[in-house]
């Protein structure tokens, strides 16, 4: 456990790198639905900034209601989720707490990873795309 401790700030960086190749080499062969796969992943953690954001906001609105402070920046929840996720004590965390949701996303990201590299390395077409038969045509009528 100590030594996914210590590695998991690299984990952590190494995610969206591995993302961003992959995703130029979908793009490069041609493969929309790996690349597709890819996209889904990464608005699932659009997903995540964009909800930590809401909490975040709420939060701040519930706990200075009556009072004219402002409110959080733009970008205060999505810091704090890249902190969360980025902290190794992350995984040490309760069960079904937000830390522990946000450290269980990487693992969850790099299993996505493998998924859509092992559905495009297995090759299989998809689509319209189907290959025509090598009949010959028809001669046409004769009046």
């Amino acid at each position: 456990m100590q030594m996914l401790l210590s590695a998991w700030p690299a984990l952590v960086l190494l995610l969206p790198v591995l993302w961003l190749v992959s995703a130029v080499v979908f793009l490069a062969k041609g493969n929309r639905r790996a690349f597709a796969q890819l996209m889904a992943l990464l608005a699932c953690f659009l997903i995540g900034a964009l909800l930590m954001e809401f909490f975040t906001f709420m939060g701040a609105l519930m706990a200075h209601s009556g009072s004219p402070q402002a409110t959080p920046a733009l970008g205060t929840g999505t810091r704090q989720l890249l902190e969360t996720i980025a902290n190794p004590r992350s995984i040490t965390a309760p069960p079904l707490s937000l830390a522990a949701f946000a450290a269980y996303s990487i693992p969850a990201g790099y299993l996505w990873l493998l998924v859509t590299w092992a559905l495009h390395l297995r090759g299989k077409k998809s689509g319209p795309a189907k290959k025509k038969s090598t009949k010959t045509p028809r001669k046409a009528a004769k009046d």
